[in-house]
């Protein structure tokens, strides 16, 4: 019989009897089979609860494990927003203390640039008022030197060596002091080219030699069999730094000699060419090595030291090393002597055969290195006999020792105090040859004359040679770009003048 409740089959009982069934039992069955249906039906609906009631509280546990969990991830939460909190309010007090930071430095960044202005400028104005008496005090110095008229007394010639001496020593602290500045600002430049060591060689020799044969010492020379004809590197640098490194030597030797030696050198798989200066001299002591490489440092600091100087010497010297990619190393024993060594990398091989023997001397703009090309003097040049100048310059001293020097070479000379008046001389006067300009003027100054004159189609092809005490970094490209056919830094060495008049007077 099937146990049905409400339609739905909820099983089936299975009765064997012996007896036949009668309708009593069939009754008694129906009825006991509806009783079991609801029976089974509530035992099912029992068991379901049973069942959901352990399913709920399963997930009871569940969800009270995890509200546990969330109360704990809360906790975290609430912890590490803690910890942020303490770590935005700092980070903002970083972002203010570096703000803050940010404003100091950026004050005295502009403190600094400032400053450095300040000293760039208080440099180049210091170095024009002091070339500018130094300018005529050369000039006429060396005219009297020559003593044309030989009318002055041993004695006499004596003071003018001495006025002389004195004054390119004062050139020579100018320029170191604007080396330095150049050096400390970042704007000394560095032009490499292809160098022949024996033109540096010839002009030590030529520069140096006198002061042995004065000072009684043996000045010698070196080379290495192994030497390259040709190295690559700034030939002006080069030369100051081996000017310096001599200087020293010869002042700090009473006897003896000083030698140049110049030879190849490995370090570190590069190759060097090594110029090392050797003396007989005073000597350093090794504690005092490291320190004569600073600025206004000197072996002997004393007030009672035997030899002066600034001490900036071998500090610019080192620097300007630094800056051909080179170094200097030093050796000395006291009383013994010293040797100073420049390394500067080699390069490449160049070989005197790879080279072109036709060679053009060009005139340089620094007056430092005049007495390394031809020699001229104040005596009357034939290229020069008859040629018109005009000179241009503000400076009256400036002028009357131009004038004598120009003069005594054959020139005719015609002057202006300012720009404004050296155009009118050109609007009125002749054609002159060359003019000789100077750039810091009142009413018109240097550059703008020049822009002027180079406006003008009568004067387009004339030479103008700019002369200016200020020899700073772009001098010379203003000057050029203003008009100039060439620039020349005062004080005005003779022989480097008439070098370059006698060059564009022939072009």
């Amino acid at each position: 019989m099937p146990i049905v409740l409400e339609d739905e089959l909820l099983g089936v009982m299975e009765l064997a009897t012996l007896q036949p069934v009668t309708d009593l039992h069939r009754d008694f069955l129906v009825q006991a089979n509806e009783m079991l249906g609801v029976t089974f039906n509530r035992i099912f609906k029992h068991q379901q609860v049973e069942k959901l009631l352990e399913e709920s509280q399963i997930l009871n546990e569940e969800l009270q494990t995890q509200s546990e969990e969330l109360q704990l991830q809360q906790e975290e939460l609430r912890t590490m927003n803690d910890e942020i909190e303490a770590q935005y309010r700092s980070a903002e007090l970083k972002t203010k203390e570096l703000e803050e930071i940010k404003d100091r430095l950026e004050q005295k960044t502009k403190e600094i640039i400032a400053s450095s202005t300040y000293k760039s400028e208080f440099l180049a104005n210091m170095s024009h008022e002091l070339r500018t008496p130094l300018n005529s005090l050369l000039i006429l110095s060396q005219m009297l030197r020559e003593n044309k008229e030989q009318n002055l007394t041993d004695k006499q010639l004596e003071y003018v060596n001495t006025i002389f001496t004195s004054g390119h020593d004062l050139l020579q602290l100018i320029n170191d002091i604007l080396d330095l500045s150049k050096i400390e600002s970042g704007k000394m430049e560095i032009v490499e080219g292809e160098v022949l060591i024996t033109d540096i060689v010839n002009s030590l020799q030529r520069q140096f030699m006198p002061i042995a044969k004065i000072k009684g010492l043996e000045f010698t020379f070196e080379y290495d069999v192994n030497l390259p004809d040709i190295i690559f590197t700034d030939e002006q640098r080069l030369n100051q730094i081996l000017k310096n490194l001599l200087s020293n030597a010869f002042k700090f030797t009473e006897k003896g000699q000083v030698q140049l030696q110049i030879a190849p050198s490995t370090q570190k798989n590069e190759k060097f060419i090594a110029f090392s200066v050797t003396d007989t001299g005073t000597g350093i002591a090794k504690d005092k090595i490291s320190a004569i490489f600073e600025a206004f440092t000197q072996a002997d600091g004393t007030t009672s030291r035997k030899y002066g100087g600034t001490g900036l010497g071998l500090s610019i010297s080192q620097e300007l090393a630094r800056l051909i990619n080179g170094t200097i190393s030093c050796e000395s024993i006291v009383n013994q002597g010293s040797t100073f060594t420049l390394y500067i990398p080699q390069g490449e091989e160049l070989k005197q055969n790879e080279v072109e023997n036709d060679v053009t001397v060009s005139i340089p703009a620094d007056s430092k290195d005049a007495s390394d090309h031809e020699v001229a003097t104040t005596k009357e040049q034939p290229l020069l006999i008859g040629k018109k100048v005009l000179v241009v310059d503000d400076d009256m001293r400036n002028i009357f020792a131009l004038t004598s020097s120009l003069e005594a070479a054959g020139m005719e000379v015609s002057f202006a105090e300012n720009g404004r008046d050296a155009i009118n001389i050109l609007q009125e006067e002749e054609n002159p040859d060359i003019v000789l300009m100077d750039i810091m003027m009142p009413e018109m100054d240097g550059y703008e004359a020049m822009r002027v004159i180079k406006s003008m189609r009568e004067y387009e092809n004339l030479p103008i040679i700019a002369l200016t005490a200020k020899a700073m970094k772009d001098d010379r490209q203003k000057c050029i770009d203003a008009g100039a056919s060439d620039y020349i830094s005062k004080p005005v060495n003779l022989e480097q003048l008439f070098s370059i008049i006698r060059v564009w007077l022939h072009h």
